[in-house]
Order: C-alpha cells, then structure tokens, then sequence
C-alpha cells in the first residue's frame, strides 16, 4: 500500500504547481518563491526536483512549500522518471507529503490541449486553482479566454488569468492556492464510459479509496505493465492482478483500447470546455512569432543564423570567462602564497596549500562557464529559441542515436565539459540526454589545450602547405576532428547496443517567443551554479586531496640539504657584494660629491635588473651613456651576474627537493610500477607519473613535468625552459637507455591519449550528479582510457616505424 510520510505539525503545507512543458510555470514558480529555493534529484530518478518556500502579504510570518512538478502532457506513466509527475501528485515520493492545493497552469494560447491534463489532475481530488498564463500573448493571437465561463466549466474552480513573465496575477494566484487549504477535498467528476468507472469503484471498494484517488487508480488501469500496476500489485498482493485484468477485459470490449478508453473520455470533456470557455478571431493576422519563424527556421538562413550565434555563445564561454578564471586563479594563488609565508614547512602546510586552497580553487575556477553557459540557455530556453535551436539540427544527429537538445549541451563542452554535461537537462528523454553525458566528454575542452600546445611547439616543425596549411595548426584541427569523429562513432555503438531505440518521428513543439524575465533567468543560473558548487565541488575536492597525499607522502627528505646550501650560497651573495663595494669605493677615492652620487646611482640602475639576459642587453647602453664610470659599472654588473646566477641556484634547490619528493612519493612509484604498461606507447616512468597524476585534471600534467624536471610547477605551456628539459630528456634504463624520451611520434602519442582520455575528475563527479549513479563515470573513464590506450599506441608505433 502506498505510504505517505506524515508530516510534522510544524511542516509548511504544500502546494504543488503543475501544468505542460513551455506553459511557463517554471516562471511563475520564480516569481512566488524567488531564491528560496532547494534544487535536486528525485530519489532514484534523473528528474530534477524544485522546492520553494514562501508567504503571502497578509501573513508573512508563515510559510508554505511550493514544488515545482516536472512539465508533462499527461500523468499517464511507464518508466520511473515518467511517473514523477504523478507519483509527486499522489504522494508516493519518499520522504515528500501530498500535496494539499495543485496549481494548474495552463497556456491561453493552447487550452484544449491543456485541458487534457487538467481533468486527469481534477481526478486526485485535491483542491485546484487554475492559472491561465500568457493571457496577453493569447489576445494579441485574437483568442478570448472567459475566466468567469471558464470556472464554470470547470465547477466552479477559481481561474486566475495571469502574465508569468511579468508577474501579473501572481500575487492573487498564491493568495487563492493558502484559501483553498482550508476548503474540503473535491468530489471528482465521473468521466470515463461505465466499464470504467465500474472498474474504478471495483478497485476502491476492494482497496481502499483513502490513500489513492481515482486519478491514482486511473494510472493503474489505464497504464498496462506501468510503474503504477507494478506497485500496487506489489502491495496489495497477486488478487489485484485478477480483479485489474478482469476490469480492462470489459473496458476493451467497449472500447478497443485502454488508452482510447481514457483519451476518448479527456478529449470529448477537453473540446466542450474550450467551446464554453473560449473564443477565437479567425481573421487574425499572423502573428509575430509566425513571422519570425518564417526567417529562423528558413531552409538556408534558419541553420546559418544558428551557427553564428552558437559561435557567439560558445565564444563567450570560452573567452568571457577566462579573465574572471585567471582572476580567480590568481587569488587562490596569492592565498596559498601567504599561507605558504607564514606556515612552518611540513605536512599541514603542504595539505592547506595544495590540497584544500588546490581543491577549492579547482571547484571554483568552473563557475564563470557554469554561469556564463547558463545564463545563455536561461536565455534561449525563455525565449523560446532553444526547440527551434534543437528542431534545426535534429537531422544531423538523429542517424548516430543522438538529437537536436545534444547540440548545445556538447557545443559547450568544446569549452567544458562539466556545464556541457549540465546543460543536457534540456533533454527530455532519458536515453537520449545519457547519450549525450557520455560521448560529451570527448569534445576537446580548453583544458586539454596546454598539452597540445606544448607538444606542437617543441616537436612538430613549422611546415607551410601552399602556402595556406601549416603542419602545427592542422595538428591541432586533427585532434579537435578526432575527438568529434569517436564521438559520432561511440554514439552509434550505444544506440545500437546499450540504447537501443528506434527513430520516431522528431515532434517538438515551438512556443510563443517571449522576452526572458531578469529574475527569472538570475534565479535558474543562481540554482545551477550554487548546485554545482554544494554538490559536484566537495567530491572534487575530495579527489584534488586525494592527489596531493599520494604526491605528498611518503614525505622523504631530500638527499641535498636545502636550507644549509642556501644559507652558504647567501652568505657568498653578502661576502661578494661587500668586496664589490669596497672594491668600487676605492675607485672612487677621487671622485667628487656629485661624482659619488653618480656612482650610487649606478649601482642602483643595475641592482633593478631580475635576470642575466635582461642586464646584458642593457648594459652596452649603460656603459655608452657613462662613458667616465666604466670601471665602476664592470665591476658592479659582474657582482650583478653572480647575485642572479646564486639567487637561480637558490630556486633550483627548491625545485631540486619538489622533483625529488615527487620523484620517491607514492605517485612516483605508481609510475614506476606501471611504465612496462605504458611503454608501448613510448613512455618513460616520469610521463606515466605526469599523466597519473593528471587524471584529476588534464593541465596538472605541466606543472608535473616541471616539478620532475627540477623546474618547479610554475611553468607553462609556454616555458621554453620546460621545452628544452623534454628535448634533452634521455631514458634511464632498459633498452632504449641514453636514447631521447621525447620524439615526433611520443608527442603524437601523448596527444592522442589526452585527446580521448576521460582526465577530469570535476567532468566524472558532474556526470554522477546528473545520471544518479557511479556506474556512468565508471564507464565514461573505462571506456574512454581504453580508447584513449589503444589510439596512442596505433600512433606511435605507426610513427616509430616510419622513423619520426
């Protein structure tokens, strides 16, 4: 029997809000609750649950829980996650009440069909205030809703004509919905043919009416072999299974079909309402939206309009946000640099700096895309754009199992993977939106970026092609290419095993165009990012520290003592100087004030420069523009040069005790242990130690190289230090002992393993969040590391063989 969680007596009522997809309930649901909002998963299900809370003007001490019940046409149900409509209506949501009060909205521009749904909800029973949204969009198409003849239909409900989008009647519809929670439950209206309606007073009289209404029996009747059958037979025992079958049995006799039987019955009901209620202007003229479809969805302009504006968008992802994420970046930067200066050196610090200011930081490097991505949905989806967005390109995908909602959501993962894989909660349908969060990983993101180009620049020369085509750009084109084409190819591997389903007819409807709301698009993008943050940002920290102990112990100390060094290499700094001057004081002997205030001036000139390559270029200057102190300014740029050459000696010692701590901890010795696996592909233990410890995270992978080669991890991509290290890189061991590690064919080889490797553990995280389970990202990094394995090899030891 289905059981509902009593509630406290201190629990707010709950009304839910309920209506089709694009009637705008969603921002009425923003306009009454605002940011008093709680996102999340239905238990076991995909679907996305929205509660709210708020309270009316004449009592604004008490509050009341508002649900936002997941869009559909009808309660009818036989999947999970297609039953969460009615399972929210019903109460049979675990750890949620029943609503006491339904919200109906509907959409003035399609009532009929709106009413379909709306008699099925009349049939739980529960108490219903009905909200005719976009009125105006409805009077300028010259239809006429009558609310007076319309609640009269309807029995007398209160129907409140309302404008979403601007707020009108909003106020006056939550007023109505608390006034109703004290009025009695309703009495339902008997719709069904009488076969029907005895089956539905058979079930009651047998099991109970006080826990299932007749919209609840309904769904049992009606959806065969359906999420509701299938629980209630668990219940109440095998004799419902007899006493259901004989019941459908006769419904059949009369009318050929269980779903004729229901959608005949709600049909004829929805048709003689709309002739009561409404009435339309035939002879009005096309409308706005008509006329703008005539050119959006036009053959040629319709797909031409689309690519440039998705290449705005994606641009703005991709370039608007990089600034606040260096800024961001940076602080953290500056964080873990003050915690570093005023910390002892040991464990604690280490853990603050690299693992929880690291953790962080990683998190929330991501919410300038999140924001930025959905703020553009928020945008296309209010709008109106976004099924015409998805309708455009739907023949492009569908042969490879995908569909036209795939097309923004793996756009952006170009720039990230992570709001990409978020963004697929556009897509209704199940298989297709798990489709997509499964291939949408191979997009290639911004991160893999500095790989690629570290390993163009330094191994792959600049050749030009006629002039137009040079080698390292159509490299980099290839890897993009790659990443697309495997995707298109595990796509039609899943559709045809895992995801089998056939290809319907692509139905999708297109809604008035609107002007998005301020506050409601604030409130969506609000939500997404909070809810990244709270949810996918404390098991990517997790794993950020995670990284940082398997690198961090066991905490050897370095066989070269630092601190004894560096103070000896400071003290010949000190000594030096103190001969330098005394040296150049004694030149000077002779000089006069100014002459003396000259000299000091000099020196201070010269004492400005921070590198070696900068002092030498500028001294010739130095010395033709004081021509009388040329003693003075040899002696002092000789002091410069050994201060800067023993202030490098003094980093590199840092940089010595990090490449020899990460080179004995647990990390290294991972790569030690598995290089026999990876060196098929062409790599030494120290590359396999680089790309383990970018799993978390593909750019990691720089900043190891530097530390293994004594570089420290502040290098980039564009560190020609770093480059240098990796071309003059030599095997250690085995075979190929004294020979280079880095040749054509192992940057080939790396690239391609990043290209299809699942390396992101913040893209693994969010991909759990969104399918509710780790069997996904479990899956997405088996069979992207395999993929990833087998095409690094096929191109090194094609690009070996041939001698590159």
């Amino acid at each position: 029997m289905a059981q509902n969680i009593a509630p406290k007596d201190s629990a707010p009522s709950v009304i839910a809000l309920c209506g089709n997809p694009n009637c705008g309930k969603t921002t009425i649901f923003n306009h009454i609750t605002g940011l008093n909002q709680h996102v999340g998963n239905y238990p076991g299900v995909t679907v996305e649950r929205i509660i709210g809370q708020f309270s009316i003007v004449h009592d604004k001490s008490k509050k009341y829980s508002l649900i936002d019940i997941p869009g559909t046409y009808s309660l009818a149900a036989f999947t999970p996650d297609e039953y969460i409509a009615a399972s929210s209506l019903f109460g049979e949501v675990k750890g949620d009440k029943a609503p006491d009060v339904i919200i109906a909205v509907l959409d003035a521009t399609n009532l009929e069909r709106s009413f379909y749904l709306l008699l099925q909800i009349l049939q739980t029973n529960l108490p219903v205030v009905v909200a005719v949204n976009m009125i105006d969009i409805a009077l300028k198409r010259g239809i006429n809703v009558d609310c007076y003849k319309l609640s009269q239909a309807l029995g007398g409900l209160p129907v409140i004509p309302v404008v979403g989008n601007k707020g009108d009647g909003v106020n006056l519809l939550k007023e109505k919905a608390v006034e109703l929670l004290h009025e009695p439950k309703r009495v339902p209206e008997k719709i069904y043919c009488d076969a029907t309606e005895k089956l539905l007073d058979l079930l009651k009289e047998n099991f109970g009416d006080k826990t299932r209404s007749r919209a609840h029996y309904a769904r049992i009747i009606f959806d065969e072999d359906g999420v509701a059958e299938k629980r209630f037979v668990t219940d109440v025992g095998d004799s419902a299974s007899k006493i259901l079958q004989e019941g459908r049995e006769l419904v059949l006799k009369n009318c050929g079909y269980l779903s004729q039987a229901e959608t005949s019955a709600l049909t004829k009901k929805s048709e003689s309402i709309y002739v009561l209620a409404v009435t339309k202007d035939e002879k009005t003229s096309r409308t706005k939206t008509e006329k703008i479809d005539k050119v959006l969805l036009h053959p040629i302009i319709g797909p031409i309009f689309l690519f440039l504006m998705m290449y705005f968008v994606f641009q703005s992802i991709f370039s608007w946000a990089e600034p606040i994420m260096n800024i961001i970046d940076g602080m953290f930067a500056i964080l873990a640099g003050a915690v570093d200066a005023n910390m002892v050196d040991g464990p604690l610090r280490s853990l603050i700096t690299d693992g929880i200011i690291g953790g962080v930081g990683s998190v929330l490097i991501f919410i300038p895309q999140i924001v930025i991505l959905f703020l553009f949905i928020a945008l296309l989806e209010d709008s109106g754009y976004m099924p015409r967005a998805a309708f455009l390109v739907d023949r492009m995908f569908r042969w490879c199992g995908l569909s036209g909602k795939s097309f923004i959501p793996m756009l952006s993962s170009f720039a990230c993977a992570v709001p990409g894989i978020m963004a697929t909660r556009t897509i209704e349908d199940k298989k297709l939106r798990f489709m997509t969060i499964l291939v949408a990983p191979l997009m290639t993101c911004s991160a893999r970026l500095p790989v690629y180009a570290i390993m163009i620049s330094a191994f792959l020369p600049y050749k030009s092609y006629y002039g137009i085509v040079n080698l390292q750009g159509l490299t980099l084109t290839l890897l993009y290419l790659l990443g697309i084409v495997v995707a298109v190819i595990v796509s039609f591997i899943l559709k045809k095993t895992f995801f089998k389903t056939e290809i319907g007819t692509f139905l999708m409807e297109l809604p008035s165009y609107k002007i998005p709301t301020v506050k409601s698009v604030f409130i969506r993008v609000f939500n997404r990012a909070k809810h990244f943050i709270i949810r996918a940002g404390t098991v990517i920290m997790a794993i950020t520290i995670i990284v940082w102990a398997l690198s961090y112990y066991p905490h050897i100390e370095s066989s070269v003592d630092t601190t004894q060094k560096q103070e000896r290499i400071e003290l010949s700094i000190e000594m030096n100087k103190k001969s330098t001057v005394a040296d150049i004081d004694e030149l000077a002997n002779g000089y006069d004030f100014i002459q003396r205030v000259k000299v000091n001036q000099l020196m201070k000139t010269i004492d400005k420069f921070s590198s070696v390559k900068n002092l030498d270029s500028m001294i010739v200057k130095i010395h033709g523009l004081n021509l009388d102190y040329t003693d003075v300014i040899n002696r002092y740029s000789k002091y410069k040069r050994f201060e800067l050459s023993a202030l490098n000696k003094i980093n590199n010692l840092a940089n010595e005790a990090a490449g020899y701590q990460i080179r004995n901890s647990y990390l290294g010795k991972m790569g030690k242990t598995v290089e026999p696996l990876f060196k098929p592909l062409g790599w030494d233990w120290k590359i396999t130690m680089s790309v383990l410890a970018s799993f978390p995270a593909r750019e990691v992978i720089i900043a190891v190289l530097g530390t293994i080669y004594n570089l420290g991890s502040d290098v980039d991509e564009e560190s020609s230090s770093l480059v240098d290290k990796m071309r003059q890189a030599k095997w250690e061991d085995g075979d190929k002992v004294g020979q280079p590690v880095f040749t054509v064919a192992v940057a080939v080889s790396i690239m391609v393993f990043f290209a299809l490797c699942c390396q992101c553990g913040a893209t693994l995280v969010t991909i759990k969040q969104e399918t509710g389970t780790w069997a996904y990202p479990a899956f997405v990094f088996t069979y992207m590391t395999v993929l990833a394995y087998i095409g690094a090899f096929v191109s090194y030891q094609l690009l070996s063989g041939i001698g590159l």
